[in-house]
């Protein structure tokens, strides 16, 4: 072996056995345990979780400022999209989120299925991002989307829990539902109502969301849910008044928390249905114990390195310290 290297393997040999005897070796050694921490390590491991889609009313009368959280006359969808973070902020780690909003009878799955605790940061931006102004079309049948929710749910085996004013927009005397019927229980699930059970005007919004006015019965009419009475709204000059009780049959301008058809709805479909007017109200039924399952999940493992670094240390200070304290003993 050369002199050189030879006296270098000394010096280490030396320095370790210092670091032993004084005990910074463990210091060192948790030092490098903690590497790992800075590549997010993750681990599989069986966990119960709830797998859950989570999908939005976006439609017109969610901007009813009928709700009195946070603060008074706040607008549905607000609620809506508070009741959803705290709804994911409680979910255990491990499990996978997505995202859905609905307008006609369609639904529109924002992302794939993400885990919660890592990606929660993303998901509520997107959350709070929601808008009604995002809606395609301005009708609502809370049966087709339910329908449509249930079948986004199942293609990616998650639970469904749904966020409404359950106002179907045209109104219908009676809901069908036998195709709900059909998938009766194909997917687990929660509905969760928002808004007052009193007809409220449906506001318009500007570009900042500010109200610059409300719907009237003729321009319901005229969107198409009267057919009856479209061809005389549509002769009316600006401004003109319609002869009372003309219109009185008309009531899609106005907008209340339907929850006779939700609870229809939600016995059609074996889920739960809760009318919420805090999010807090939401979190007793959404931890039910048929929305959670035990599976493999993939769980951060950084607490692990963490936590053997901080045994490292321990010992490393105890060992420090041991020498002094065999003194003090043996005097």
């Amino acid at each position: 072996m050369p002199h050189s290297v030879k006296y270098h393997w000394q010096q280490l040999r030396i320095a370790l056995r210092h670091a032993w005897q004084n005990g910074s070796l463990f210091f060192i050694l948790a030092g490098l345990v903690l590497l790992p921490v800075w590549f997010y390590p993750h681990i599989q491991l069986k966990s119960i979780v709830q797998d859950t889609l989570f999908v939005i009313d976006i439609s017109e009368s969610m901007n009813v400022r009928d709700v009195d959280y946070p603060n008074p006359q706040t607008s549905r969808i607000e609620l809506a999209k508070l009741t959803v973070r705290e709804a994911m902020s409680s979910l255990p780690c491990g499990s996978r989120v997505s995202i859905g909003l609905f307008a006609g009878d369609e639904v529109t799955v924002l992302f794939e299925p993400l885990e919660i605790c890592q990606h929660f940061p993303a998901i509520e931006q997107v959350v709070a991002k929601v808008s009604t102004d995002m809606r395609w079309v301005g009708d609502s049948w809370i049966i087709r989307a339910l329908i449509s929710s249930i079948k986004e749910a199942d293609k990616r085996k998650l639970n469904l829990v749904m966020v409404t004013d359950a106002d179907e927009m045209p109104h219908h005397s009676a809901p069908r539902l036998t195709e709900l019927l059909e998938i009766k229980g194909k997917v687990k699930g929660l509905l969760l109502g928002v808004g007052n059970e009193t007809p409220q005007p449906i506001p318009k919004l500007d570009g900042h969301h500010q109200i610059i006015g409300y719907w009237t019965r003729e321009e319901a009419v005229l969107e198409g849910n009267h057919p009856n009475l479209l061809a005389y709204v549509k002769e009316l000059n600006l401004g003109e008044p319609t002869p009372d009780g003309l219109l009185d049959e008309v009531g899609e301008h106005l907008s209340a928390f339907n929850q006779t058809l939700m609870l229809h709805v939600a016995q059609a479909a074996a889920m739960q249905a809760t009318h919420i007017k805090t999010p807090t109200d939401a979190m007793k039924p959404l931890s039910n114990n048929e929305l959670k399952k035990e599976a493999i999940a993939e769980r951060d493992a950084r607490w692990i390195f963490g936590l053997i670094a901080t045994i490292l240390v321990l010992i490393g200070w105890f060992w420090h310290q041991a020498p002094r304290f065999f003194k003090k003993s043996h005097k």
